[in-house]
């Protein structure tokens, strides 16, 4: 059973606070793109004593605590199967980039089990076992365009006006979640015109867009890790109607037509070091 991932970008966060549960309460315009992990997900033998989930990213440390043996444990307590599982996770999303790489395996881990035990949750089933897993993990399970909102469990599916190409750039240092999060509580964050945003986007009025995207979330990740101000810093300079960060950090992404323009870019900031990747939203 193979399960594409796909990554994700915000094209804008609003980071509204923390919420009595002790998660944060945001709303965000969150687009897939091609960009993806592949999953190959299998039925151990009946000896096999435990779940084998296994990445060919060294760096992604593989252990009971990862997103997809939750999502594993997630599954089996709900539906009761009996079998254990083999996840042969092969990476291509960037790590603690922000661009929810972690959801998505966990998301296409849930899409896989659902069609190898031929399962028919409910939309509520989705969403409590998604929302258990963590706040991204639902939106990615659909890979729609979607507004969100709540800590990520209130979905408005949007259709988005073409296919733009995005261009992802990231620094060798990555971002903690987590750390991101606890920086954004010291402080007041700017928050954006959401409905404004996503009425310049169907419009497609990129030049008014770029002058309104926005992110809560750069304020504290950029003080985590000042990289993030040289990466934005160097995409903007090639002259980008839309430059942005997803989600929390590290990743800046660039949305253009201007293929000639994006593949130059995607070449030079690979040579000066970064991480660099040419993809395309999912419509």
């Amino acid at each position: 059973m193979i399960e594409k991932a796909n990554a994700k970008i915000n094209l804008s966060l609003n980071c509204l606070g923390l919420r009595k549960d002790g998660y944060h309460e945001l709303e965000s315009i969150v687009l897939p793109v091609e960009l993806h992990d592949t999953l190959v997900i299998s039925i151990l033998p009946k000896t096999t004593p435990d779940d084998f989930v296994v990445c060919d990213d060294f760096s992604l440390r593989i252990s009971k605590y990862n997103l997809v043996h939750k999502m594993i444990d997630a599954c089996r307590n709900k539906f009761h199967f009996k079998v254990n599982l083999s996840v042969e996770i092969h990476k291509n999303i960037f790590l603690q980039a922000g661009l929810g790489g972690g959801s998505a395996d966990a998301a296409a881990a849930f899409r896989g089990i659902i069609r190898l035990f031929n399962l028919h949750p409910s939309e509520e089933e989705i969403k409590e076992i998604c929302n258990s897993i963590g706040s991204d993990v639902l939106v990615q399970f659909y890979n729609k365009p979607a507004i969100v909102k709540g800590r990520g469990d209130e979905l408005t599916f949007i259709e988005i006006p073409k296919t733009y190409y995005v261009l992802l750039v990231k620094s060798i240092y990555g971002s903690s979640t987590e750390q991101v999060f606890k920086e954004a509580d010291k402080y007041s964050l700017e928050t954006g015109d959401l409905t404004n945003v996503l009425k310049l986007f169907i419009n497609e009025d990129l030049t008014e867009l770029g002058k309104n995207v926005f992110n809560s979330l750069y304020k504290p990740a950029s003080i985590l890790q000042e990289k993030i101000i040289d990466t934005f810093n160097d995409v903007k300079k090639y002259g980008f109607e839309v430059v942005s960060m997803s989600g929390s950090g590290s990743t800046i992404f660039a949305i253009s037509t201007n293929t000639k323009l994006l593949k130059k870019a995607e070449k030079e900031l690979y040579f000066k070091g970064y991480q660099t990747i040419l993809t395309k939203l999912i419509k």
